[in-house]
């Protein structure tokens, strides 16, 4: 999987992680103290990487005592975050998997889909019937790609409650954000938490 720089970042996950967190004025403010008193970068980057882990798993998890105030930032955070990854999933490569042309592929989060998609029955009936139906290879890509984001749209949309007994995409969200935070460059997201 190639990643290019973004937006003067070294990848596009690594900028989002600083675009939400920045976005809001007293998440912001709670990630400057965090990394204030740090001065290694390698350092600070880990109390943020381990402040984003623990954030993004109490929200998807909706651990009770979590801390609410910063729900709607997470919220946006997960909805970019899941889809970016789906949008850098290799989908030609997860047709191959599925049709079993293939035995792996390179791309952390096809696998990931890949993974997902045989533990559920349910929607690995939803995705033969994709690629049963599409015309071609291309057009089954496409199809699994247009109704796995639609799935994941639906589960951002959805009420707390109803996210819960989606337990396919729930689980799916949360292992591709797992892959992400392999792609962030921590130690650059705190280093613009520092002041001037």
């Amino acid at each position: 999987m190639e990643l290019n720089t973004y937006n003067g970042w070294e990848n596009k996950f690594t900028w989002l992680i600083h675009l939400h967190l920045s976005n809001e004025e007293q998440l912001m403010n709670e990630l400057v103290e965090l990394v204030a008193h740090e001065p290694n970068e390698g350092a600070a980057g880990r109390l943020v990487e381990m402040w984003v882990r623990l954030a993004l798993d109490h929200w998807l998890t909706r651990f009770p005592g979590r801390n609410r105030q910063h729900d709607a930032s997470l919220l946006l955070l997960v909805w970019d975050l899941a889809g970016s990854a789906l949008a850098y999933a290799d989908w030609d490569g997860l047709v191959a998997l599925l049709v079993g042309e293939a035995q792996t592929c390179e791309n952390l989060f096809t696998m990931t889909l890949y993974r997902n998609l045989l533990d559920d029955r349910q929607v690995q009936d939803w995705a033969s019937r994709v690629m049963h139906e599409a015309p071609n290879g291309y057009a089954a890509a496409d199809a699994l790609h247009e109704g796995l984001r639609a799935m994941v749209d639906a589960w951002i949309d959805a009420s707390a409650l109803h996210r819960c007994k989606q337990a396919f995409i729930s689980r799916l969200i949360s292992d591709l954000i797992q892959n992400t935070y392999t792609l962030i460059v921590w130690e650059h997201v705190a280093r613009a938490f520092r002041p001037g």
